[in-house]
């Protein structure tokens, strides 16, 4: 019996779980437009106007999460340099 192959297999179920994401995350954004925003406040706080904004927080988080893979990567390839053994 033949083996399957793995990376095929992993990356056609991710691709597969992204579209999906993709799909309903499409949705929820168009979902969206159908509802009424409620109006402004009448005046941000003074003490709002030092806190990061929404994007700030997204881009900084989103940032450390890539480093973080990235590292991480990093890591698992030395460890399997460094003597695990490899199947084929």
């Amino acid at each position: 019996m033949p083996k399957p192959n793995y990376v095929k297999l992993a990356t056609e179920a991710g691709d597969q779980f992204l579209s999906t994401l993709a799909e309903g995350q499409e949705s929820f954004l168009k979902s969206l437009a159908t509802l009424s925003t409620p109006p402004p406040p009448p005046s941000i706080p003074a003490f709002a106007t030092a806190l990061p904004t929404l994007q700030e927080v997204t881009e900084a988080n989103f940032s450390f999460a890539q480093k973080l893979m990235k590292q991480q990567k990093e890591f698992i390839d030395k460890l399997l340099a460094a003597g695990t053994p490899v199947s084929q």
